[in-house]
């Protein structure tokens, strides 16, 4: 029996998070630790009872969750730890087993202004780890056995500032096997508590005196004056700033040259 693979579901969640808004937002401060509670949608795919003895059959698509310990390394970078737990059946049988999904993940954290709101975070994540398929005999121990398989996997998420401390997320997940292949997903939400030191770790990389979380131009020259946002000034609002503009005072409407001008020079 042949089971499609999960991909419509997925790709739906993830267009859902991709298609919020294409702006980054506030990242997590360098030295948080993050404790997430997680649960969700699971789907199987047809490969991942092969090597077992219930090779040839299904696992039935299931809900479950479970908790991530995670570290921000700095203000963009963070690694976390994740275990989760499934109970699936197997169809077309009256057995019942426990999965465990179990990774490490490295997360890359946007930074600036999403949605216009400093209180939406989108990342992306990839990692790897163990999916790990128990079965337990009641009757009679010498029928139980596990299966292991490597996984590697790679999602995308938002996460939204509910306090000073508190965070809720929404994460989309592809998990591909290693040595029998399969493609799993996984479609969760998650509440998450964090712990950080005072004084937070502030950066200002381009040193205009705004500091990174809230610098609309994070790469301004040194020396170059900025406005409160970080962005230097543009005084004939060509869109081209005033310490690379050629012709400064271009009238407004005009069409300009990445030098400011209307022709080359």
């Amino acid at each position: 029996m042949t089971k499609s693979r999960p991909l419509a579901p997925i790709a739906f969640s993830v267009s859902v998070l991709a298609g919020l808004c294409s702006a980054p937002s506030l990242a997590d401060e360098e030295t948080t630790l993050n404790l997430y509670l997680n649960g969700g949608q699971y789907w199987f795919s047809g490969d991942r009872l092969d090597g077992s003895p219930f090779e040839g059959y299904d696992l039935e698509d299931t809900t479950g969750g479970g908790a991530g310990l995670g570290y921000s390394v700095t203000d963009r970078w963070a690694l976390e730890g994740v275990l989760d737990y499934f109970s699936a059946k197997v169809e077309d049988l009256d057995e019942k087993v426990e999965v465990y999904n179990y990774h490490m993940d490295l997360f890359y954290h946007f930074a600036g202004r999403f949605c216009g709101n400093f209180c939406w975070q989108p990342y992306v994540a990839f990692g790897a780890g163990e999916i790990r398929v128990d079965n337990n005999d009641s009757y009679d121990d010498a029928f139980d056995w596990h299966d292991r398989q490597t996984m590697v996997n790679l999602g995308l998420g938002v996460k939204y500032k509910l306090g000073p401390r508190w965070q809720a997320r929404g994460d989309a997940r592809l998990f591909q096997g290693v040595e029998h292949g399969g493609l799993d997903g996984f479609v969760s939400i998650s509440i998450g508590y964090q712990w950080y030191e005072y004084p937070r770790i502030v950066r200002d990389f381009d040193g205009d005196g705004v500091f990174d979380d809230i610098d609309g131009c994070p790469q301004t020259p040194p020396g170059i004056p900025v406005h409160s946002n970080g962005c230097p000034g543009d005084s004939d609002y060509d869109g081209v700033p005033d310490y690379l503009d050629r012709c400064p005072s271009t009238p407004a409407g005009t069409a300009v040259n990445e030098n400011g001008c209307t022709t080359p020079i």
